[in-house]
């Protein structure tokens, strides 16, 4: 039988991720899977107490200590680059989640059997209901009718997805995974499946989102699409320009806006490529055995 690694980034949740490990491991015995499971403690304030005992089910179970907190994205990209550098996890296609519930544990056998049905690159879970504030919901509405219209690309996932280990090295080494994991597998892999589910309310405790993170979260998804950015805004200009000639003040507000946001995007890419080619080989995390 097939084994799948789990892959799991973690700051401070150890609570909502004990009561997620016991529906996986339901899941995995009723459903007769096997799983690896890799958490990313992404450098988190309070030690993980972990109370899943190994089973036939779940077979290996480690903790990837970060020395430093660096958010769920590049928390993912260095555990990646972990199972692709450790022989153990060689050729086990792993499933990227988040641990806080929001992502229901049930789908995974929806993942799997696609998985196996499907050829696909990566098959990831676009996300039919949030349940988050109003102000999140119309951020995130705006953020990808933006995203559409200057790169033609729509995103309605995150980090739930199944994702092929032979195309590992068609992320790891380029920053775009970096910057954002599913901005990466959009730019980087050919055949991506889909299947849908709601998001889920967390176990516990409150989103650790705001609007900071959220607007920096954005910023890295449309670096990773820099170029595409940057050809359609030459298209929306002229564009403008067959509108709105005569109107100096409009030309100019379209011209400077959009020469601006062109800017901050390759500069926000710089910034990760330059961060991203002095960590990913160089923080060196610590594996904790749990069994």
């Amino acid at each position: 039988m097939k084994i799948y690694t789990i892959l799991l980034p973690v700051y401070n949740d150890w609570k909502n991720l004990d009561r997620l490990l016991s529906k996986v491991n339901y899941i995995a015995k009723k459903n007769n899977l096997k799983f690896y499971i890799l958490v990313v403690n992404d450098c988190s304030k309070f030690k993980p107490k972990i109370k899943l005992k190994k089973n036939k089910n779940i077979i290996k179970f480690n903790i990837l200590n970060l020395s430093q907190n660096m958010g769920s994205q590049r928390a993912i990209a260095l555990a990646i680059n972990h199972l692709k550098k450790n022989s153990d996890y060689k050729n086990k296609d792993i499933i990227i989640m988040d641990a806080d519930g929001q992502d229901d544990p049930n789908t995974i056998t929806d993942l799997i059997e696609m998985n196996i049905a499907k050829v696909s690159d990566a098959i990831v879970v676009d996300r039919t209901n949030r349940r988050e504030p109003l102000w999140f919901k119309f951020l995130y509405f705006v953020h990808k009718t933006v995203l559409f219209l200057f790169t033609g690309n729509q995103i309605r996932f995150g980090n739930f997805s199944l994702l092929k280990f032979k195309k590992i090295r068609n992320l790891i080494h380029k920053s775009d995974i970096w910057a954002a994991y599913p901005a990466a597998i959009v730019n980087n892999l050919n055949k991506i499946s889909r299947i849908k589910s709601e998001r889920k309310r967390r176990y516990s405790g409150n989103s650790k989102v705001n609007l900071y993170k959220l607007f920096n979260h954005s910023s890295r998804v449309f670096s990773v699409f820099k170029y595409k950015i940057f050809i359609f805004s030459i298209f929306y200009y002229f564009i403008s320009y067959l509108f709105f000639k005569n109107n100096s003040f409009i030309i100019n507000f379209i011209f400077y806006s959009l020469l601006f946001a062109n800017i901050y995007n390759f500069y926000v890419d710089f910034e990760t490529k330059r961060d991203f080619e002095k960590k990913i080989n160089f923080l060196k995390p610590k594996i904790r055995k749990i069994f």
